[in-house]
């Protein structure tokens, strides 16, 4: 019984054996096969690496010229504008957060009739829409004004220097920025 399960254990060592002499062979022969192949497309990568990296090189050195000069450009120009002065880190966070506020309140902005005997807006334009213009607006403001106080003021008043109205539903018309001072925390505590 020994010796039958000695001879059992060997046979079974032996064709086990076999079989992963079997997965090698194919294995080898199989990287033998493919090894040409993957060889000549490594070769080829590396060429084509070789060829266009200087010029990705150029081009990134390019462009990195471009840009300094660029931010140069925007430094001289902020300096001509007089916008060279320090302004408040938080200014383009307190922009969006204050130009939010404006759009969650919805109805509409626009400026006051200014007829005696008139009440009322006139060109009026929903305040979202009004939020996209003024969105944009702020980009130029961003290099003129450097505190929130200035920001808000800015954005108070028309192009022409009329105060924007805005009129909320179920509420009068106020003055834009007197609804910033009373519906914008942050606004409201800025010193008036």
């Amino acid at each position: 019984i020994f010796l039958m399960t000695l001879l059992w254990m060997v046979n079974d060592l032996r064709v086990q054996v076999g079989r992963s002499a079997g997965v090698v062979r194919t294995a080898g022969e199989s990287i033998n096969d493919n090894l040409p192949v993957i060889v000549e497309r490594s070769r080829k990568t590396t060429e084509l690496v070789a060829d266009t990296l200087p010029e990705v090189v150029s081009r990134v050195q390019v462009s990195s010229e471009v840009l300094a000069e660029l931010a140069e450009d925007i430094r001289q120009l902020k300096e001509l504008a007089g916008a060279g002065k320090p302004r408040d880190k938080n200014l383009i966070a307190y922009t969006d957060s204050l130009l939010n506020t404006i759009e969650k309140a919805g109805g509409k902005i626009g400026v006051s009739k200014s007829l005696p005997l008139t009440t009322g807006l006139k060109n009026t334009q929903p305040v979202a829409d009004w939020v996209a213009s003024a969105r944009k607006e702020a980009l130029f403001w961003m290099l003129l004004v450097s505190t929130k106080k200035d920001m808000a003021a800015r954005l108070a008043k028309t192009k022409l220097g009329f105060h924007w109205w805005i009129e909320t539903p179920g509420q009068k018309p106020m003055r834009l920025l007197e609804w910033m001072q009373a519906n914008h925390p942050e606004t409201k505590g800025l010193p008036w």
